[in-house]
């Protein structure tokens, strides 16, 4: 988002608060400063625990505690516990911009008035609970919890829309509407707390029966302050409960979701290591995937499952005996062969992977041709799964992007080119002009550079980074041995492609062609007989 029109939505947000906590307390409504604090730091951590989200936010269990304010105190002091909310950015996320802070912190204030205003409204009890209003405060509380999801949902969607250009209608299909029954559930459980912490609901509820064993044990007047500290104590242990469950669940979710991207990582890491010249392939191929799937208006989870296909793309490419793999001259028929099994192996692989089986049909058609001369299925147009056609293209686009032991690199312009008259027979059509609008629209808008960059930020990069140690910068022991192995294939590699780009008939290209019409290996996605006339990776 630009830094001006975040400055001006704060400044607004936060004028907006001010004023609305000017007119409520000049009504002489008491700010309770002592559960603010409390119910404050509570929202804090609430805030830090979450999963991320398909469209880039991230949901969180703050709405738990600030519905417990409101239920729990009054609204000046509920909005009062919202502005709390911003401090995890700050505590837990170590984002510093002000104005972003800011934002945040304002945004949740009016959301939990605009939600207060709406349970105090429709008879929502505050503070003094019986058995009865706790029941009647229910449907309240629901409709305060739709309209504080409805006033989030719309700021979260602006805000994708202005840093990320994520469609409003995306965000509302893949993430808003899934979030909000768990937001409805958030806020019953925020009541409870509510009503717990009051200790009214408690004392008028299950006193008397408290009462009937202390007038068994002893004097009643010397016991109602304990009682009191007992009470206390009770409602501290269930906000605590409360918490430790949705840590913990939190927890188990997001170790998960590290676990499913590191498994991937991995894999991607093992085939880049074996050769060389694909450093970063399988991420840059991801990052294309998904600028195609959001420029045909894919819902985000689909973005994502298909980012997570395009990186495994490759993954039969072990079975691919390394001298073929590796070799600069022409590859003879038994050898090509090989080189075709490679889709294969890598679907069945993946089919043995339940939640990773949704992508083996991606993986095992990703270099079927559109007139269909590909391979493995020899499908055409539609029958190939779209997933396929959509990794056919930006393969091909990658592997012409970047140096190869058989030829140099091409520049975008004549990459996409080779994608346009080669769309119809090796390519679907509609994908390459999605691809290069695509293009296109970054370019104008970015650069270009700036196409791969938040994609490839979001995994863990093959080489491990300099780190700082006994106070210097120094290359770990394994990244030297990493780099030493790369830079000598690569410079073995450069110095056969010489040889053999020195040799007559190597054609126009640079491919030394197989009889059989093959191709080179090196690479995944290269059409064969060299598409785009010298365009993907080798099969």
């Amino acid at each position: 988002m630009d830094k001006r029109v975040m400055a001006l939505a704060s400044l607004g947000l936060a004028g907006a608060v001010g004023v609305i906590l000017f007119l409520t307390l000049a009504g002489d409504q008491p700010v309770f400063w002592f559960s603010v604090v409390l119910l404050g730091v509570l929202v804090v951590i609430c805030e830090s625990l979450g999963e991320s989200m398909t469209s880039g936010g991230r949901s969180t269990y703050g709405i738990i505690a600030l519905f417990a304010a409101i239920a729990a105190l009054n609204t000046p002091s509920a909005m009062i516990v919202a502005l709390f909310g911003a401090f995890h950015l700050r505590l837990f996320r170590h984002r510093d911009d002000p104005w972003e802070l800011a934002f945040n912190a304002a945004l949740y204030a009016i959301c939990t008035w605009a939600a207060a205003a709406v349970y105090h409204a429709l008879g929502g009890a505050s503070r003094a609970f019986t058995l009865s209003n706790s029941l009647k405060s229910l449907l309240p509380l629901l409709v305060a919890a739709a309209v504080f999801w409805a006033l989030n949902t719309l700021a979260m969607a602006a805000a994708l829309r202005w840093q990320k250009g994520v469609e409003p209608v995306d965000f509302l299909k893949s993430d808003a509407f899934r979030l909000l029954p768990n937001q409805i559930i958030y806020a019953l459980v925020g009541l409870a707390m509510g009503v717990i912490y009051a200790q009214n609901a408690f004392h008028e509820v299950l006193d008397p029966q408290g009462n009937m064993v202390l007038d068994a044990l002893g004097n009643p007047i010397i016991l109602g302050s304990i009682a009191e500290s007992l009470r206390g104590l009770f409602a501290v242990l269930s906000l605590t409960a409360v918490l430790g469950v949705a840590w913990y669940f939190s927890g188990k979710n997001i170790e998960l979701l590290e676990a499913y991207d590191r498994s991937i990582e991995v894999l991607v890491t093992h085939l880049e290591r074996r050769e060389p010249y694909l450093d970063g392939h399988a991420v840059r191929v991801a990052g294309y995937t998904a600028l195609i799937a959001r420029q045909m208006r894919f819902p985000l989870y689909e973005v994502n499952r298909l980012r997570h296909a395009a990186l495994l793309h490759d993954l039969g490419r072990p079975a691919i005996p390394l001298d073929v793999l590796l070799q600069p001259s022409a590859l003879s028929e038994e050898e090509f062969e090989k080189v075709k099994m490679h889709p294969l192996e890598g679907g069945s692989r993946l089919e043995e992977v339940e939640y990773l089986s949704d992508m083996a049909e991606a993986v095992r058609h990703h270099h079927e041709y559109y007139d269909g001369g590909g391979y493995i299925d020899h499908l055409s147009g539609d029958t190939i799964p779209l997933s396929a056609r959509i990794i056919a293209v930006v393969d091909a686009y990658d592997s012409m992007m970047n140096r190869r032991p058989w030829r140099e690199a091409k520049g975008p312009q004549r990459a996409l080119a080779e994608l346009r008259e080669n769309s119809g027979r090796q390519f679907d059509p509609e994908i390459v002009e999605h691809f290069i609008a695509a293009m296109e629209e970054v370019g104008r808008r970015e650069g270009e550079a700036a196409i791969m960059a938040q994609e490839a930020a979001a995994y863990q990069q093959p080489i491990p980074e300099l780190r700082e140690e006994k106070g210097g910068r120094r290359r770990t022991k394994r990244r030297e041995e990493m780099l030493r192995e790369r830079r000598e294939a690569r410079e073995r590699l450069e110095r056969e492609a010489i040889r053999s780009l020195e040799e007559p008939g190597a054609g126009d290209t640079g491919y030394p062609q197989a009889e059989n019409g093959g191709e080179v290996p090196g690479g995944a996605g290269e059409p064969q007989g060299d598409s785009p006339e010298g365009g993907g990776e080798a099969q």
